[in-house]
Order: structure tokens, then sequence, then C-alpha cells
């Protein structure tokens, strides 16, 4: 309509002036012929069709062409039927009603554009990508900025590329469109080619919509997921401290023991100077010992807290970061 900038319903709007001007010089001749013929039971409701058209994709016009058809039939009456006042009183019933109908048509088609310029300014301003997807041909319908931006493309270079090549995981796809086509879902996470080659991790949602359409909701989670990594390496290297404080305990404790033992061979006063810093030496052991019991705590915390388990920690040791199917949470 009249108020919307996108570019094809621009394209739709202009379609339409041209079959209105066909449409109405049509209509005019009709009624020309039919008045002549002095035929005026049909031919002026052949105004109906122009005017309706009119109002509902120009409906800021709509009541200036109806006036404008209005006159235009009473003229006619006018001049074709030698100014029959029957004729005219009827003529003018029928322009009054013309114009009441381009006056309800344009009432709903100006809320009906102001209800599409509120959903379509929320939709193209969300911070959340969404897409318009045809299910059958995985076709990309309609995007936001922001759906496109995720994925590093502008907004007319996205609708050029297949909703199905987006996906890293085949399977995950699969199981998406088999699921989606049955039921809307939320939350269900993986990974989605960028432009660059770039592997983005993204949480979906999706909700069916007719002719085999769906709306997808995407927001990109890539941030978070290296996150994850991070904190799961940094517990990787809080295990590895903690186990050698427990390997320093016994390396230190093995030599003291040797070096306790030789103390009887030292005179009686250096042997008690030797044996007091060796148990200053074990009571600092002790202490490491401690910390290690309390290092333990933390990192089992730190677990908890995180939620990371020991297959998460054996991942990231093999420097990979966690496998979609594992940390999928499709509803």
């Amino acid at each position: 309509m009249e108020t919307t900038q996108d570019p094809d319903i621009t394209e739709i709007v202009g379609s339409w002036f041209f079959v209105i001007v066909c449409i109405t010089i049509l209509v005019i001749l009709v009624n020309i012929f039919s008045l002549s013929f002095g035929m005026t039971e049909v031919a002026g409701g052949l105004f109906f069709i122009p005017v309706v058209i009119t109002a509902y994709w120009y409906p800021k016009k709509g009541m200036i062409f109806a006036i404008l058809m209005a006159v235009i039939y009473l003229t006619m009456i006018f001049f074709l039927l030698n100014g029959s006042p029957q004729e005219l009183v009827n003529g003018a019933f029928k322009a009054i009603i013309l114009v009441g109908v381009a006056a309800v048509v344009s009432s709903l088609a100006l809320n009906l554009q102001k209800s599409e310029a509120k959903y379509r300014s929320i939709f193209n301003n969300s911070e959340v990508g969404t897409g318009l997807i045809d299910v059958n041909t995985f076709s990309i319908m309609e995007v936001n900025q922001r759906f496109a931006s995720i994925l590093g493309y502008s907004m007319q270079e996205i609708r050029n590329v297949s909703f199905s090549d987006l996906w890293v995981d085949t399977y995950q796809r699969d199981e998406f469109f088999a699921r989606v086509k049955k039921e809307g879902f939320e939350n269900f996470e993986t990974r989605f080619k960028a432009k660059t080659s770039e592997v983005r991790w993204v949480l979906l949602s999706s909700g069916k919509l007719p002719d085999n359409h769906i709306v997808c909701t995407m927001v990109d989670v890539t941030e978070r997921k290296q996150m994850e990594v991070a904190q799961r390496r940094a517990l990787q290297q809080i295990e590895k401290n903690i186990e050698q404080f427990a390997i320093l305990g016994d390396h230190i404790r093995n030599p003291l023991a040797v070096i306790i033992g030789l103390t009887c061979m030292l005179a009686e006063d250096i042997a008690n100077k030797v044996l007091y810093q060796a148990k200053e030496i074990d009571r600092i052991i002790t202490k490491i010992d401690i910390g290690w019991i309390e290092s333990e705590k933390v990192r089992n915390i730190l677990k908890k807290y995180y939620a990371i388990g020991e297959e998460d920690m054996q991942e990231v040791k093999a420097g990979s970061a966690p496998d979609a199917s594992t940390n999928q949470t499709a509803k």
C-alpha cells in the first residue's frame, strides 16, 4: 500500500495503478454504451470495481476517486438520458452508496496499513534475527536486517541462499525440518555457516504458518559458547594445578625423610637445629596439603556452578568445542 517501504509491495502497488486505469476506462465505455441504449440497471454497478480497488490500495485517495467516479456517472446520466429526473435521482442514490463504500474500504485499509507498519517496524528493528522460510523449497522468503547480519550477508544476498545450505550439521538440519513440519518448537541449538565460512552458534525457534511456510527466529550465541569453552579450559588448568600440589608434597617429604634419618650422624646441637628446620618444612607442606584439599572443594564448586562434567573436560583436553548434539535443548 501507499505507506509501506517494502520494494515488493511498492511494485505491486504500481501494477495495481495500471490495472485501475484500464478498468476505469473500460467501465466508463461500457456505461456510455449502456446508457446510450437506455440500460441503467447493471452498468452503473460496475463503478464499484475500480472504486473498491482504489480505496484498498490507495486509501488516502479512495474518497476523491469515488467522488470523481460519482460525478462522471451522474454527468453521463444527465447527457445520455436527457436529464431524466427519475434517473438522476436513482443515479444519485448509487453515487452516495459508491462514496459510502469507498469510505468504509478506505478506513479499513488505513487501519490495516497502520497495523502492517507497526508489525513491520517490530520485525525490521528486532535484535532477534527473524526470517520467513518455505519448508518445501528451503528458500528464504523474507528476513530482517539482524538475521542477515548474524551470518554476514546483506538482506538481498541472503535471499539468494538456500536455508538448507546454512547448516553445518546435516543431521540436525534434517531433524529440524522433520519436526518443524509437524509442530513448532523452541531453543534448537546448532551451527550455521556465515558468508565468510566462519561457523556461528545459533539458537533457533520456529512456528508454522500457512502455505508450508515457517517463521524462524535466530539468536547468535557464539560468544556464549566461546565463554563456555574458556571456562572449561580454565577449570582444566585448575585441575593441573591441583595435581601438581598433590605431587609436590610427596616429592618434598621423601628427601626430607632422608635428611631426618641422617641427623643421627651429626652432633646433637647441630642435629637439633636440622630437626627443627625439618619440622618447619613439614609444617609448610602440611599447609600446602590443606590448600590442595581446599582447591579440590573449589574445583567441585566450579564444576557444579558451571554444570561441567567429565565429558566436557575430556572435550577440552582433546582441543574441541562441545558437539551440538550434546548441548541441544530442542523442545
